[in-house]
């Protein structure tokens, strides 16, 4: 049988599926929901609030010394903004100071030094003549301390400091500057045993007021700073240690509103700090949230009467107040809650609107739960602030530990609409509203060098349309209006066959049992994010670091080298049905495996289908002993269902940064001989410097299991695409594992990020459009379709097939023409083409074909390989229509002149004894024709272009590949 030319062009455009699917069954998959329910928040109408930079707060102690320990732990917390909104000052708790950020140009922050203060700074306020720093110098719980102090925000040297009756947390300015307010919350000691770390523990906090009139600020002395007794106050849970936390000035300067956090309490006050009243922030039962720190997102679980206990408050006009319901050592509500805050209202202190669980939804909808936490307080709200831009008011409230900051319009108090979600890096505390140049800026406090989280201050501005981030999120759960599809950890891509526009994607062992989730790209198509429609939920949970969709419905992962859960092991090739179910585990060859430790396959592709599928799959690292990373080759129906494998060799980058290494996080099939892998280092943020897509092409063979390394070959690699500059185009942290990378049928490329689950890591999940795969891989565009050939009329893919390969170019009106008759010439041509096309004709081969005749060279390739001989009278005849028996004698004599068919017919109108017999009968024995449905043949009729078209290409689908 001669060898084919491969479906190659197809394949790379990303046509494969949609091909091969013209004869195949339809292949089954996850469900798909249809009409998905997906929360407002992302459209391309209005505005949204893009985010513009990302600076690390180290920066600033470079700038103030050249020399610092950059791996020094330094944060952003608490922040405010110079007069003339140009310089962010925060606190800086763990390098003891101050930091400055220039943002004159906001799409280019600048660090601009540091200044140590005399404490630990917990709050800071700029007015336009004083940068005004609280300070904790607490050393012994019980005699707390503290202080405040006055900067010269021209100089940046200090003017004043004063000696506080305590441990301030938060202050505040009213709007015109005159008085300062300044939470002394007197913290407890956490560790205390005789109250089990909880209340009283005096000395009890209380409220200081400073006037800020005077001339000269270096004439405050202690004794002029005023201060408000807050115990005694009812239906709090300790009334005699109220725990002040924070402190905000209405937006007319008439109130002030503090939060007693672990007393569960809001007080309000009049502008020179006088009670006008409080209450109490009640409690909350809420339902449908992740309780458990099972390893999995189960929405399944509940609080009861949970005290709200706020930490952050922000006016919402004059009349209300919104809590940021952190929670302490007794609750949280795990979302935020709306009060009214008018003492003069009867309905002052009730409820205007709650959350629920509406905010810790958000977390799962786009991936950024910390499910570490399900059983402390969840995505923990924390830090909150409210403010109007333009004609619109908004909340923001920052999640400490899902790392977001979730926007409302609060225009109705009593209805507050999610417009969008900020991804922040690690707790997001400071939320500082610049509203006069449309400005916001998150600060972040978590830092930890060693395992790459640092501390930083992000700048977003409202402007016109959708922000580009976030890139992904989720529908609603079927069935479950308002609870979303919960998903994070994402590191594998497939497209799906039969769907121009939509992915499958999995976790790793983050979650178990795994899932395989369908995205849908279309989303994201007016910019906002693309939507995890539907999940598949396995039946084990694998560490799933590949995964590849066959066109049956089933599906293979790559399984790494971690133990997954429900008794599944690591490093294997899993082979799961559409519903989960496992049917096939195939062990990495333990030679292999030995010299991997804890690492493994890191990806996983494949072409063909069922018993006739091709695996590829890539392994992350160099084995012990060698210099290469490997590509294994596996063919699952090899030695009688057994499987074989073949391996090659793939040179990685090297890197010099200490700690650091370099490895392969992904396997796509661009066609089937050439494969994509993600070549990536450990860096993240600043640091990252290789996230590569890199392209091989695979030689027929490859070394066996057994062969020594320097017998395996190492595959050239060609740089397809630097996809750092996209990661770093999205303005936020950059992201270090990029994992995942897939081929939509319809051609596109789109590569993602794994976020860890939200544990030492931001938890932002990018999900990349990368263009298609005929720019990407630098592949020819496909011609567009014949005028008469659109998607979904009869013999589309066949013809599309054959112009996609090159055998036919259409008349040059732009048509195909399907349904014209054939001469024997043309019928030969196409043949010929798809066979032999470098075959050099020599003479003449009849005497009706010369040389100078469109169709010489097939029909002298056809008399030299014998399959056809022309008539009697020595003529080809090469325009007369060929019929269907003559066109399967010529395919026929092509490709298997040796097949024998049965001695009793199956057609009724083709004898024993008929010219065409054998061809016929081989046709329906390889299934490419089953004649009419009366069970006839038709031999003699004349057959069409697209009907050879459709015998070919049903050839090359079902037999060329397994030959």
């Amino acid at each position: 049988m001669r060898t084919p030319r491969r479906l190659s062009a197809a394949v790379a455009l990303g046509l494969s599926t949609v091909l091969t699917g013209a004869l195949a069954a339809p292949a089954l998959a996850a469900p798909a929901a249809a009409d998905p329910a997906v929360p407002a928040g992302e459209s391309a109408d209005g505005q949204a609030f893009h985010r513009l930079a990302t600076l690390p707060a180290y920066e600033n102690q470079r700038a103030a010394d050249e020399n610092a320990d950059l791996s020094a732990a330094t944060v952003a917390e608490i922040s405010t903004v110079t007069a003339d909104g140009n310089t962010v000052i925060h606190t800086d708790a763990e390098a003891g100071g101050i930091g400055f950020v220039d943002i004159t140009d906001p799409e280019d922050p600048a660090a601009d030094g540091f200044k140590p203060t005399d404490g630990s700074p917990t709050s800071v306020y700029a007015t336009e003549d004083h940068i005004i720093v609280v300070t904790d110098q607490t050393e012994d719980f019980e005699d707390p301390a503290g202080k405040v102090e006055f900067w010269d925000p021209q100089t940046r040297e200090l003017i004043h400091g004063v000696q506080l009756k305590g441990q301030p947390d938060s202050i505040d300015v009213s709007p015109d500057g005159a008085t300062a307010m300044i939470a002394m919350e007197n913290q407890r000691d956490e560790d205390r045993e005789d109250v089990d770390g909880g209340l009283p523990q005096l000395p009890a906090g209380d409220l200081a007021v400073i006037d800020l009139s005077g001339e000269d600020i270096t004439s405050l002395d202690a004794d002029a700073i005023l201060y408000t007794d807050l115990t005694g106050l009812e239906g709090l849970d300790t009334p005699e240690d109220p725990e002040p936390e924070y402190i905000t000035f209405s937006p007319d300067g008439t109130k002030a509103a503090l939060t007693l956090q672990e007393n569960n309490g809001v007080v309000v006050f009049d502008a020179e700090g006088t009670i006008l009243d409080h209450f109490s922030a009640g409690a909350v039962s809420v339902d449908g949230i992740d309780t458990a720190e099972d390893g999995n997102l189960s929405l399944n679980g509940s609080i009861t009467d949970a005290v709200r206990e706020p930490d952050a408050i922000g006016w919402i006009g004059n009349d209300h107040v919104a809590t940021a319901n952190e929670g302490d050592w007794k609750g949280g509500s795990r979302g935020w809650t709306v009060f009214n805050a008018d003492p003069e209202s009867e309905d002052f202190g009730r409820v205007a609107w709650d959350a629920g669980n509406s905010f810790e939804n958000l977390a799962h909808r786009y991936g950024q739960y910390p499910e570490h936490r399900s059983e402390n307080k969840g995505s923990e709200p924390e830090g909150l602030t409210v403010e109007t831009y333009g004609d619109t008011t908004y909340a923001f409230v920052g999640s400490e530990r899902g790392n977001f900051v979730a926007v409302y319009n609060v225009d109705d108090p009593a209805d507050p609409v999610f417009t969008q979600l900020m991804p922040s890096t690690n707790g997001p505390e400071g939320l500082l509203a610049i509203p006069e140049r449309d400005l916001m800026i998150v600060s972040s406090e978590e830092d930890d060098a060693e395992v790459g989280v640092r501390a930083t201050v992000q700048v977003y501005r409202l402007g016109e349309g959708p922000a580009q981030t976030p890139t992904l999120k989720s529908a609603d759960e079927p069935g479950a209006a308002g609870q979303p599809i919960t998903w994070s950890a994402l590191g594998a891509l497939s497209g799906v066959p039969g769907e121009d526009q939509k992915l499958y994607a999995a976790p790793d062992d983050f979650l178990s049992p795994s899932r395989i989730y369908t995205v849908d790209t279309t989303t994201g198509n007016d910019g906002g994010p693309a939507t995890i429609t539907s999940e598949l939920i396995l039946e084990k949970g694998y560490d799933a670091e590949g995964l590849w969709a066959d066109r049956d419905g089933t599906f293979w992962l790559a399984a790494e080298g971690t133990e997954g859960e429900n008794g599944a092991e690591g490093n294997q090739l899993v082979h799961v049905d559409a519903e989960g179910r496992e049917l096939q585990a195939v062990d990495l060859p333990a030679e292999i495996a030995a010299g991997l430790g804890g690492q493994g396959f890191e990806g996983v592709t494949g072409y063909g289908t069922g018993e006739d599928a091709v695996l590829y799959a890539a392994v992350q690292r160099e084995v012990a002993g060698e210099d290469f990373a490997r590509i294994a080759k596996f063919t699952p129906a090899a030695n009688g269902g057994e499987g074989a494998w073949e391996w090659f060799g793939y040179q990685l980058e090297s890197t010099d940064v200490e700690g650091d290494w370099v490895g392969l996080s992904e396997i796509t099939a661009v066609d089937e001989s050439t494969l994509a892998v993600i070549e990536r280092d450990k860096l993240n943020g600043p640091d990252a410097a290789l996230k590569k897509i890199f392209t091989v092409e695979l030689p027929e063979t490859g070394a066996a299991t057994d062969a020594p390394a320097d017998e395996v070959e190492v595959l050239q690699k060609t740089e397809a695409l630097d996809v750092l500059p996209e990661l770093q185009a999205l303005n936020g942290w950059t992201q270090e594992k990029l994992e995942g990378l897939g081929i939509t049928t319809g051609g596109d490329v789109f590569a993602v990020t794994d976020n860890d689950g939200v544990e030492d890591a931001t938890g932002e999940t990018v999900f990349l459009d990368l263009g298609s795969a005929a720019d990407v891989f630098d592949l020819q565009s496909p011609a567009e379709n014949f005028t008469d050939n659109e998607p979904g009329s009869r013999h589309f893919a066949p013809v599309r097939w054959l112009q996609l390969e090159g055998l036919t170019n259409g008349y040059s009106d732009g048509s195909f023409g399907k349904d014209r008759e054939i001469s024997r010439g043309e019928s030969l041509a196409f043949v010929y083409r798809y066979l032999d096309p470098e075959f050099t004709p020599e003479g003449e081969p009849f005497p009706d074909v010369a040389g100078e005749h469109t169709h010489y060279a097939p029909i002298a390739w056809a008399q030299a390989n014998e399959i056809s001989q022309g008539y009697v009278d020595g003529q080809f005849k090469p325009t007369r229509e060929v019929t269907r028996g003559e066109f399967a004698s010529f395919l026929y004599r092509a490709v298997d002149p040796e097949h024998q068919g049965p001695e009793e017919t199956e057609f009724s109108d083709v004898p024993t004894g008929d010219a065409a017999y054998q061809a016929i009968t081989w046709l329906a024995s390889e299934g490419l024709s089953v004649g009419y449905s009366d069970g006839s043949f038709r031999s003699d009729r004349h057959i069409t272009r697209a009907e050879v078209a459709t015998l070919l290409y049903r050839y090359e689908s079902m037999i060329a590949k397994e030959g």
